[in-house]
């Protein structure tokens, strides 16, 4: 029996990040998800108590898992410019599938008319930090290999993830610039023996 309630659990929070992504946070209501799920309401009230403990619960389970396994699979790359260009792709493909990244992900729901919980601001702002450290350790290893200038990993780290967001902000308003522009303006300016200013 524990492995239908799991199966029946894991079904509930597919049927909430769909109608999230199609519909906004706002704009999804437990019934909402009941009905596509082909349940009662009362029955996914069995398994979250509130629609923002179910919030919470994919936070904590999809969205970081997303973000957790490409990191990982990166680490595969064989320089830290290809490691950080692999990530620039996984912000663009994390904005596709969740028509945001992570920071405006969580300004969506967290500026809603809705009280959001403290769990839910840590939970975003805890992979936002994943994220921010895992590019901190690619900048440090590439100024060890000496592929990358000698800068201050954190600063850089902080500059890189909002360049990022930026660039996704302005693809996402319709005004994008290049892919190969925008790394080529990151990398120019980190690369060994580059011009510094």
């Amino acid at each position: 029996m524990p492995d239908k309630k799991a199966a029946r659990r894991e079904s509930i929070l597919d049927t909430a990040l769909e109608l999230i992504l199609e519909n906004g946070y706002s704009n999804t209501r437990i019934i909402d998800i009941a009905d596509r799920a082909g349940i009662g309401k009362g029955t996914v009230y069995e398994y979250f108590e509130s629609k923002q403990k179910l919030l919470l619960d994919l936070i904590n389970t999809r969205v970081r898992q997303d973000y957790t396994s490409v990191c990982e699979a990166m680490e595969k790359a064989p320089t830290c410019r290809q490691k950080l260009t692999d990530y620039f792709r996984l912000e663009i493909e994390a904005t596709a599938k969740y028509k945001s990244n992570m920071a405006d992900f969580g300004n969506e729901f967290m500026n809603d008319k809705t009280e959001i919980s403290m769990e839910i601001v840590q939970a975003v702002h805890s992979i936002m930090e994943m994220q921010f450290e895992y590019l901190q350790n690619v900048i440090r290893c590439g100024i060890q290999t000496g592929e990358f200038n000698d800068v201050e990993p954190r600063a850089a780290a902080a500059c890189l993830m909002g360049s990022i967001s930026f660039f996704l902000h302005m693809a996402a308003i319709g005004t994008p610039c290049s892919e190969d522009s925008f790394l080529d303006c990151i990398f120019n300016g980190l690369l060994a023996g580059t011009r510094r200013l």
